[in-house]
């Protein structure tokens, strides 16, 4: 169980601070809930019941961070040439949490959108959107981790990979 003060990824992409554990004034019935505020925004609460904590998990130490950023360059690519095989992979990805396999997924798409820059052409929607969001939970998480913009980490991100993005 999560105490109060942990910061925690929630879903996809929520870093939040655990603000308090147990029953919102709101509810008709005691059951105990994680009061979560993301972080960077002071307006928002989610409220998360104890019995679901498997849909957060404590963010990464800076030191797990690290050895993921420097894997970077060496990671596999995931990206499968079929649209339809892609796309499931990519959800079970996204539900999984897994911040390396994230990055996997990251490096697959961005790679790929590299070689289709270098022949004109641009990703199709589908593979845009996963960027977007698959850059969104890292970054997010990330930035949090390393007390910096959501930028700088993309930046850091895309730069582990200019060696191998230049020999495209």
């Amino acid at each position: 169980m999560y105490k109060v003060n942990d910061v925690v990824v929630y879903g996809c992409s929520k870093v939040c601070f655990i603000k308090k554990i147990g029953t919102p004034d709101f509810m008709s019935k005691p059951q105990n809930y994680y009061w979560l505020q993301p972080v960077g925004d002071t307006t928002t609460m989610l409220y998360v019941k104890t019995e679901h904590e498997d849909k957060m998990r404590s963010i990464l130490t800076k030191g797990q961070a690290d050895e993921l950023m420097r894997e970077l360059p060496e990671m596999e690519e995931m990206y499968d040439s079929s649209n339809k095989v892609r796309d499931r992979e990519y959800i079970q990805v996204m539900k999984s949490r897994d911040c390396g396999e994230w990055l996997k997924m990251w490096k697959g798409i961005t790679v790929e959108k590299m070689r289709k820059e270098q022949d004109g052409k641009s990703l199709n929607a589908s593979d845009e959107s996963n960027l977007k969001r698959v850059q969104d939970c890292i970054s997010s998480e990330f930035s949090a981790v390393f007390q910096t913009t959501k930028d700088k980490i993309v930046s850091r991100m895309r730069h582990s990979l200019g060696a191998e993005l230049i020999s495209l």
